[in-house]
């Protein structure tokens, strides 16, 4: 049976699990205001007893405890809530960037206002109302060229400025590309130092509570997919691209893919793409580059336009582009004819292009097998691959990427999706400047054919495209939109009259103008394929409604001064409002959408909380119940040694 000796060493293992005990709840205390540190407590379990192992043992009437030891340093987390904290950061890093851009692009447009484009444009109008009136008066046109000119400069500045919030989301793109492969590379390296702790027995808590932190800053970018392995490894990808492995959990493993960042992409008239970019998003490094040979001159030109929004390509470890291209194909249990694919990976390296195939079968409920061959090619080299190669994570596309139209994660599909809205503005705006200086430039001239003008008038326009090699209304935008100088140095000669020779008090040409506020253009007509910066006069004004084939002047009186417009479409006045308010409706959307993701993502917060989080108040009364135990132990061990003195000593008296 046990003896004094025993019950020592039982209170001295007490001793060491009660310090141990003390130990975690002192590190819990001092990390109670770590970002992203769950709580640890100590397991303790009972170790071997002593004692026979049957009931006829004659050691003793039966098993004696020997006390307890801490068998590990548990750390308290709930991986379902990580996962929905992480799917709802996604969600809530979309909608706070959308928002973030779209209420900037309100600003640029900052109506309504005193000086914004619908209040210069009803001044424009006004003004050109006064000149009817007094036609002969050279003041009165000044006023209205000066209204005309500063109406053009908000035109250009506007444009200029969605132009610009453009450029600064695809910076921002080449941010998220830095930032991005910074935290997978330090998720990686955790990854080692973590298996390398697994694997001798221990347990990294405060690791991976960094490499869980980590992956919940990453969540915000775009959505994450992390599949937990042995040793306390994990796999990760990212949920729209699954295929493309960003953090593997074998150390050996180096098959996995950064993100780079597209210098520039340019289409060809031959329809092919050169694509230059920066490897791993540093723009300090040598740019590489590589060329895709489109079907023809339209694709390619889509191609470099999709890229120049994205502006992200998936890489090798090293950055280097990576093309991906994924097929399927099914064959039923009781189909005999078809050879299937062989299985496994294969590789290849012609030219300095480096193809790795590979084959992979499932089998269906139905008993068919489903053949999936994956082929990575650095660089890509056909528009298949390039696609597959796309970080694009707004959108979803057969084939490409694995987006969820519905639940759209990540700040960066907002960089990449919000320039879509906005060249719609931007569209929009080329729309009306078009469609004000062509309408003005008409009844200016009398004539809709910007080659001449008719009723003797001469051929000064009001408004003309800037950096234009002559005179000319020809490809006008709204970046481009500009009052004619003559007319600012001379305002005489602005037409007022109806025909050259009508007299000074004729001022129904200039009051034609003005009326314009009441015309209905059919801007709808005018698609985002039509390339403006191209078309002239009588080509936008024949396609938005104003009918040439009714007229062949394409005015409804013989003086050429009434446009010849149809019922359908919009004012200049009313189609701008639209503009607004379907910015203002848009802006208002994703600011709702980020107040219920605050309130979600506060909610999952807090449950986080109450499962990792560290309660100074429960540690404390932790503490004082270890503080007491600790004390029994301390006082057991008194104890004993008074009685080991008692047999000791007491024998030799």
């Amino acid at each position: 049976m046990a003896g004094l000796f025993d019950t020592f060493t039982i209170a001295k293992r007490g001793l060491n699990v009660q310090q141990g005990a003390i130990n975690t709840t002192a590190h819990n205390i001092s990390n109670a205001n770590t970002t992203g540190y769950s709580r640890q407590r100590a397991v303790a379990e009972t170790t071997t007893p002593f004692g026979g192992m049957s009931r006829f043992d004659t050691i003793g009437a039966g098993q004696v405890g020997t006390g307890a030891q801490i068998t590990a340093i548990q750390r308290i987390r709930d991986h379902f809530i990580d996962y929905q904290v992480r799917n709802e950061s996604g969600t809530s890093g979309y909608y706070a960037q959308a928002s973030n851009t779209l209420s900037k692009v309100e600003d640029i447009f900052g109506e309504p206002s005193d000086t914004g484009i619908q209040e210069l444009t009803n001044k424009f109008f006004n003004a050109f109302q006064e000149v009817s009136k007094s036609p002969d008066k050279s003041d009165v046109k000044t006023v209205a060229i000066q209204n005309a000119s500063t109406l053009a400069d908000a035109l250009n500045y506007t444009y200029n400025q969605l132009k610009k919030t453009c450029e600064d989301n695809q910076s921002l793109l080449q941010s998220n590309v830095t930032d991005v492969n910074s935290y997978l590379d330090q998720i990686n390296e955790l990854n080692k130092q973590i298996r390398s702790i697994s694997s001798v027995g221990q347990t990294a808590n405060d690791l991976m509570d960094k490499r869980d932190n980590l992956l919940d800053q990453l969540s915000y970018k775009f959505g994450i997919k992390v599949d937990r392995d042995n040793l306390d490894t994990i796999n990760l990808s990212s949920t729209e691209y699954p295929d493309a492995a960003l953090v593997k959990s074998n150390p050996t493993d180096t098959d996995y893919s950064r993100l780079s960042y597209v210098k520039s992409a340019v289409a060809n008239a031959d329809g092919t793409v050169d694509v230059e970019y920066y490897p791993l998003g540093n723009e300090n490094a040598q740019t590489k580059s590589f060329t895709i040979t489109a079907s023809n001159a339209a694709e390619a030109t889509d191609l470099a336009k999709g890229l120049l929004q994205n502006r992200i390509i998936i890489g090798d470890k090293d950055g280097n582009a990576l093309g991906l291209a994924k097929t399927q194909l099914t064959i039923a249990a009781t189909d005999t004819t078809t050879t299937p694919p062989t299985l496994g990976t294969t590789t290849s390296t012609v030219s300095g292009v480096t193809t790795a195939t590979t084959v992979t079968a499932v089998t269906n409920a139905d008993g068919s097998k489903t053949y999936t061959t994956l082929v990575k090619s650095t660089p890509p080299t056909t528009v298949e691959q390039l696609k597959g190669g796309t970080f694009q994570t707004y959108e979803y596309e057969s084939s490409v990427n694995s987006v969820d139209n519905n639940h759209i994660k990540g700040e960066i599909a907002a960089n990449q999706s919000v320039q879509e809205k906005i060249q719609g503005y931007m569209d929009n705006l080329d729309r009306l400047a078009a469609a004000l200086a062509y309408s003005v430039n008409a009844i200016q001239t009398g004539s809709i054919d910007a080659s001449g003008s008719s009723q003797g008038l001469s051929n000064n326009l009001i408004f003309i495209t800037n950096g234009a090699s002559s005179t000319t209304d020809t490809g006008i935008t709204a970046a481009t939109i500009k009052v004619n100088k003559a007319l600012v140095t001379d305002p005489t000669l602005l037409n007022c009259n109806t025909t050259s020779t009508s007299g000074e008090g004729d001022g129904k040409r200039a009051n034609a103008i003005a009326n314009l506020n009441s015309v209905k253009f059919d801007l709808s007509s005018i698609t985002s394929s039509d390339d403006l910066s191209t078309m002239d006069r009588k080509s936008f004004l024949s396609k938005i409604g104003i009918n040439t084939t009714a007229t062949t002047t394409g005015f409804t009186d013989s003086t050429c001064i009434n446009l010849n417009a149809g019922t359908s479409g919009s004012t200049v006045n009313s189609y701008y409002k639209t503009i607004i308010n379907n910015i203002a409706t848009t802006t208002q959307e994703a600011s709702r959408q980020v107040d219920n993701q605050e309130k979600i993502l506060s909610n999952l917060e807090d449950q986080r909380s109450s499962v990792s989080g560290v309660s100074l108040d429960e540690e404390t009364t932790n503490l004082i119940q270890f503080q007491h135990a600790y004390q029994a132990n301390a006082k057991m061990i008194s104890t004993i040694d008074e009685l080991l003195d008692v047999v000791i000593n007491g024998l030799k008296r």
